[in-house]
């Protein structure tokens, strides 16, 4: 009970917060929606050759189970969709996402996942999120890595579909136009766009463009359109972890710096929870906003027609109706 009631509280801070953010980066990409690639096009475009999507989230168990070979291997069989956080992981290997999901509205930190040709030193100093932060400790390496992602990008760039909210920065998008990456527009889900004063329905009648629940995050955006847009019949699931190995210190968690700016560091016990994967046999923790993520991407999986392979081997995500297995084993049993 305490820790929904965290939940709920934390849940109107983090929208209190972000709500401006994302209605000002919707107004300033307004003329550019009007020049929209269709997102009903992307089903015609990419599910020619296969009905059979991985998602490649940007977890910790990412790197320390690294199945880019096996993706490699088979990458003729799948429809791979990544978050903007795992474009490196997979760029690195030449391996080029049929789609790229970006939404987050933070008007510096994005940009780094497609990377940032205005980086500098003196920047980093006023932000340690990349230090600090548990998705891909490559990242960490702040400058070298920004420039093997600069490099990436500018060479695959023009092959990248991007799938972008229309909440998205003014840099993520600009560095978008500059690589030359197909951008398909799309709206956040803010509200129940049937009320009257709705910020939704607002949106989008100024630039129709489709609304699409995100289910709050990037990963489990990228499960949305494998499901819903592309209605593919089997998805597998890399780097969902939604969680943190226990050797994670808490000031590299996803949002340490929040909760301790609104709660103070006495209180940072209270938004944490150990979890017991009986897939994995082993214990993961998860903070308030993770195990948030977790309810409402199983209240997506029972409503959905496809079938859901969670191949991450880690994190908090084992239970029905999600289906556990290696990607070895799913990619064996993909028809």
């Amino acid at each position: 009970m305490l820790f929904n009631n965290i939940q709920k509280q934390i849940a109107s801070i983090t929208n209190k917060s972000l709500i401006n953010i994302i209605l000002k980066n919707i107004k300033s990409n307004s003329s550019l929606i009007k020049n929209n690639l269709k997102i009903k096009d992307l089903k015609t475009k990419l599910t020619k050759k296969s009905k059979i999507a991985l998602v490649v989230a940007a977890g910790p168990s990412l790197r320390k189970y690294d199945y880019r070979s096996l993706i490699k291997k088979n990458r003729n069989k799948l429809i791979i969709i990544c978050a903007d956080g795992s474009l490196y992981y997979l760029l690195e290997k030449k391996i080029i996402p049929d789609l790229v999901i970006t939404l987050d509205p933070h008007k510096d930190r994005i940009v780094r996942w497609f990377g940032d040709e205005s980086l500098t030193f003196s920047k980093l100093k006023k932000d340690n999120y990349y230090r600090k932060q548990d998705l891909d400790s490559s990242y960490q390496n702040e400058i070298v890595t920004n420039e093997k992602v600069l490099k990436l990008t500018n060479k695959y760039g023009k092959k990248l579909k991007v799938a972008a909210c229309s909440s998205s920065s003014k840099k993520v998008v600009r560095r978008l136009l500059n690589i030359n990456s197909k951008i398909y527009w799309w709206h956040p889900f803010l509200d129940n766009p049937k009320n009257k004063f709705s910020l939704t329905r607002k949106i989008y009648n100024k630039n129709k463009i489709p609304i699409i629940n995100s289910l709050g995050n990037v990963g489990s955006a990228c499960w949305v359109f494998a499901e819903t847009i592309l209605e593919c019949k089997k998805i597998a699931l890399l780097g969902m972890d939604f969680g943190y190995y226990l050797d994670t210190p808490l000031e590299f968690t996803q949002y340490y710096n929040l909760l301790k700016k609104n709660f103070g560091i006495k209180n940072l016990k209270f938004f944490y929870k150990k979890i017991y994967n009986k897939y994995t046999k082993q214990t993961y923790y998860t903070d308030h906003v993770y195990f948030w993520f977790m309810k409402i991407f199983f209240d997506a999986l029972r409503g959905s027609k496809s079938k859901t392979y969670n191949c991450t081997n880690g994190g908090i995500l084992y239970k029905s109706p999600l289906k556990n297995c290696t990607f070895e084993i799913f990619l064996k049993n993909i028809y």
